[in-house]
């Protein structure tokens, strides 16, 4: 390697390290103040690095937001994803499969619970910001790497009949039915735990639980 070639590749990486600084950054505070109260100024502060070479990086805000979103995505798969890969997951049937899926989102709550939060300010900000779907490719992409796992799990399950066949409803219909299902307590207890005194009456995790159970008995046969 030549020196001209070892400092490109130094300074590839530096800019890595401080994009990645940048995105950390925005994920901290856009998971707990929301998008749209955070300005590049308020990232550019806490992140120790200057406004002007943010904007090198990431042209808007909705730029920034969106990177956030694959970063916290990419952050999560490598929690999660040793979990529903590998030979000792690939060995069982397909409700097997589905449980251990099912027992992740337990582990998010109690350990990325940040996330949980992040995804409903995102989701919030991009339908009020109306933002182009061209731009969320990278971040499709990681949801359907997770989307194809599960609905591989539910069709294995079909297959050696562990999980019942729906009629007049596709695996796609189970897959997103149970999917919102269980994503939208998990999220919603992220938000709301600990607004009112009744929220803390049942503990969450034992909420979630709960409906794992009732989602896997629906479907086992």
């Amino acid at each position: 390697m030549t020196a001209k070639e070892k400092f490109n590749e130094e300074k590839e990486s530096s800019k890595t390290q401080r994009q990645n600084r940048i995105l950390a950054t925005a994920f901290e505070l856009f998971s707990n103040h929301g998008i749209d109260t955070i300005a590049i100024t308020d990232i550019a502060k806490k992140s120790e690095i200057g406004v002007a070479s943010i904007y090198r990086y990431f042209e808007n805000k909705d730029f920034i937001a969106i990177n956030t979103a694959s970063f916290a995505w990419n952050n999560l798969s490598k929690s999660i994803m040793p979990k529903i890969t590998g030979e000792k997951y690939e060995n069982k049937n397909g409700y097997e499969k589905l449980t251990i899926i099912f027992s992740a989102f337990v582990d998010i709550f109690k350990n990325h619970i940040s996330f949980l939060r992040f995804i409903y300010f995102f989701d919030s900000y991009i339908f009020r910001q109306n933002i182009d779907k061209s731009k969320f490719s990278d971040y499709e992409k990681n949801i359907n790497e997770i989307k194809e796992i599960i609905l591989n799990a539910i069709n294995t399950g079909i297959k050696d009949k562990s999980i019942k066949a729906q009629k007049n409803y596709s695996p796609e219909d189970l897959y997103y039915t149970l999917m919102h299902s269980i994503f939208s307590m998990v999220q919603k207890l992220s938000l709301s735990q600990h607004l009112l005194t009744m929220n803390e009456e049942v503990n969450a995790i034992r909420q979630i639980e709960l409906l794992i159970k009732m989602l896997l008995a629906s479907i086992k046969s």
